[in-house]
């Protein structure tokens, strides 16, 4: 089976952050719990003494912060956690009814690893699986303490065919095996930011990246579609993210704002012509040096006229655009299943679409998310996401062309604390104006379910 993570390039990698949750003799009645919180939600209301005849609500723990409650007469405690310091795994499942037959069902998975050791300026971040690996550490400058010299490495390395889909059908003539290795040096600033936590910053980053490049035509691979050749490829990286978002204590944005995005220009150093029917043979002249650009941001905050802070708004908006793009610099989305950490954010999400089902040039993202905080570790949402982006499309003569579409999907889900330090989110989504094909040929609107689950593998407090 393949294990797809979320990255950049043809797969994006997929991020896991975890609580610090002891909640073993808990989460037996966690089900329970759900349905008596929207039942009546007051009746969950923790910390509440009998004497009070006027209780006030209880803050949203945050992440990382000492908390104490009272649950059904039963002190809980989550002692604090070391954030700077965080391992994790994470496994899942993507179900798409009807989806490309190849990842209609997909799992996925990667080992998180991030230090911060604020100290000496120097910090780690990796996402390792079997196939893809993306690992980044950078080391401060003695005399100047904002500025760091950042070593990168990002690959994808697997024995499988990778088909392009059309209107929900795989194209089999069109299957290559194709991997990458990219590493990377340069140069960044980073500045702390409001409200001062460890992930609390402004990151400026450099770099450039060498990379390697090979291909490999399957069985399925049809003698007039031609394979590329295995060529060097340097591009510049210019990434920029600031995050200043209060957390929850499922690591779930809570408040505050985080913006970013990122700037490639590639050149490949040997491109010969590739490709052919059913797609548009590409031109590889303009597309052997090529540009891609892209930006994000995602607000957190209460809702309008609600003091509670229970109630939660989450807004997103993700865009991209390139310049002689082709099948392997194009983007690859949708960028992740799931996750907010300060990095995965940056990667947009497109609800009922499967991993890497669509190749655009350009799109456009909008997300919305009211979230409610069921429990302290319970936090049901629902959602609503609106995209413009690139499809691609069969015409009258059975050729093949990229046309903008737009996508309105709606969701609805969950994310809980679970027992041994886990935690599970399970998602639902109908896309409006995705393709997918039951047999009786294409039609628009599909479905979508995601399964995840993350262990904290280890911290210190």
């Amino acid at each position: 089976m393949r294990v797809a993570v979320h990255g950049k390039d043809s797969s994006p990698n997929v991020y896991a952050l975890v609580s610090s949750l002891k909640l073993s003799r808990l989460f037996s009645t966690s089900l329970v719990l759900l349905v008596v919180s929207y039942g009546n939600p007051g009746d969950t209301l923790a910390d509440v003494s009998a004497e009070d005849t006027s209780p006030t609500e209880e803050p949203t723990p945050l992440a990382g912060k000492d908390f104490r409650t009272k649950l059904f007469g039963e002190e809980i405690h989550v002692a604090s956690r070391d954030r700077r310091s965080v391992t994790a795994a994470s496994f899942g499942v993507q179900w798409i009814p009807d989806g490309p037959s190849q990842v209609e069902v997909l799992p996925f998975g990667a080992l998180y690893i991030w230090r911060n050791w604020d100290d000496d300026n120097r910090r780690f971040r990796g996402t390792i699986s079997v196939a893809v690996n993306d690992l980044a550490y950078s080391i401060g400058l003695r005399d100047y303490p904002n500025w760091t010299l950042l070593f990168s490495l990002n690959s994808f390395i697997a024995p499988l065919g990778r088909s392009e889909y059309v209107e929900g059908q795989r194209i089999r003539e069109t299957e290559l095996e194709w991997n990458y290795v990219f590493g990377g040096i340069g140069v960044g600033y980073r500045l702390p930011v409001h409200p001062f936590l460890q992930d609390s910053a402004v990151n400026l980053f450099v770099t450039y990246e060498p990379g390697y490049r090979w291909f490999r035509g399957t069985n399925h691979t049809s003698p007039q579609y031609g394979v590329p050749s295995d060529t060097y490829e340097g591009r510049v990286h210019v990434r920029l993210r600031t995050d200043s978002l209060n957390r929850n204590l499922m690591e779930l944005p809570h408040k505050g704002v985080t913006i970013g995005g990122d700037f490639f220009y590639g050149h490949r150093a040997k491109w010969v012509p590739w490709g052919g029917p059913p797609l548009e043979t590409p031109d590889v002249r303009r597309e052997q040096t090529y540009l891609a650009m892209s930006g994000y941001i995602l607000a957190a905050a209460g809702l309008p006229f609600f003091k509670s802070e229970k109630h939660r708004l989450i807004s997103s908006l993700h865009g991209g655009i390139g310049k002689d793009l082709d099948r392997f610099s194009a983007f690859r989305l949708p960028g992740r299943p799931t996750g907010y950490e300060w990095e995965a954010v940056s990667l947009p999400m497109i609800h009922g679409v499967a991993f890497n089902e669509l190749v655009p040039s350009r799109y456009a993202i909008a997300n919305v998310q009211y979230r409610y905080e069921a429990l302290f570790f319970l936090y049901p949402y629902v959602e609503a996401g609106w995209a413009f982006i690139e499809q691609a499309h069969f015409t009258s003569q059975r050729t093949i062309r990229q046309v903008t579409d737009s996508m309105p999907t709606v969701g609805v889900g969950f994310v809980s604390g679970a027992p041994w330090k886990s935690q599970i989110e399970i998602n639902y989504t109908y896309n409006f104006g995705i393709f997918r094909d039951s047999g009786d040929g294409p039609s628009r609107g599909g479905h979508g379910l995601v399964l995840f689950w993350s262990k904290e593998l280890g911290s210190s407090t």
